[in-house]
């Protein structure tokens, strides 16, 4: 089924993980990558609006993990597509697997499952869907805070630092959207997070908490109705109240 976010915005997803499609005219952004395994999900969207995967001209990426990154370097080798990423995030690219030493994440994954067993759906659910098989990316091209990507949607780059050290948010003012990728998100198996309030992702996936919510402020100047998060439903109304929830809700 295609699901219509936007005017030129669709998103792909398997109720874990949701990555985006941006249409300008015969053109296509993905936003995120999502898992290998989702690649018919993706290429049964695309038809579903008269488009195929040789129709995508850029990958842009949120940040640099597995389930973030998937498809990219598939789409990159098959369709040619230029592969987008913050500087600050482009060597995590190329060992996907094992997360540089300057952007592990805060806490443990093992010693949280051993306190919440129920939470070991997600690991599972990213095993089942090829995350642990990701390929290394081998060409990409790094961005910085305050571009304007050339490419379909011409999204602009705001960066958002702590979740990973490159993460970023992208916002399409034609659109009035900001793809946020894991900077907010309406879904957290690990806590078990599931709705329309905004959150950060907690300790176990994020590098640095404490920065995750300082770089918050940074969305809080943007004209948009409409938060595509990296996981969960979008949240429709203004950024700044997202934040403000965001900001308020144990992490």
């Amino acid at each position: 089924m295609v699901t219509k976010v936007a005017s030129d915005v669709y998103r792909v997803g398997d109720g874990m993980v949701s990555f985006y499609v941006l249409v300008e005219g015969a053109d296509l952004t993905l936003v995120d990558a999502g898992l290998p395994a989702h690649y018919g999900l993706l290429t049964a969207t695309l038809e579903g609006i008269g488009r195929s995967v040789q129709d995508v001209r850029a990958v842009i990426l949120t940040h640099a993990h597995l389930d973030h990154v998937g498809l990219a370097e598939r789409l990159r080798q098959e369709t040619g597509a230029t592969v987008w990423v913050h500087a600050r995030d482009k060597a995590a690219l190329s060992t996907p697997l094992k997360p540089p030493v300057d952007a592990k994440p805060e806490s443990g994954l093992g010693r949280y499952l051993l306190r919440h067993p129920t939470a070991l759906r997600v690991p599972l659910h990213l095993a089942r869907s090829g995350a642990f098989r990701t390929p290394a990316v081998t060409s990409a091209s790094p961005f910085d805070d305050g571009m304007t990507l050339d490419v379909p949607g011409r999204p602009r780059v705001v960066a958002v630092p702590g979740h990973t050290p490159g993460s970023v948010a992208f916002h399409v003012p034609a659109q009035g959207a900001v793809f946020t990728g894991d900077a907010l998100v309406t879904h957290d198996g690990l806590v078990g997070l599931t709705g329309t309030e905004p959150q950060i992702i907690g300790p176990v996936f994020t590098h640095d908490t404490a920065q995750a919510r300082t770089s918050l402020e940074a969305l809080t100047s943007l004209d948009a109705g409409l938060l595509l998060p990296g996981h969960g439903d979008p949240f429709h109304g203004d950024v700044t109240d997202a934040v403000a929830q965001a900001r308020h809700t144990p992490s």
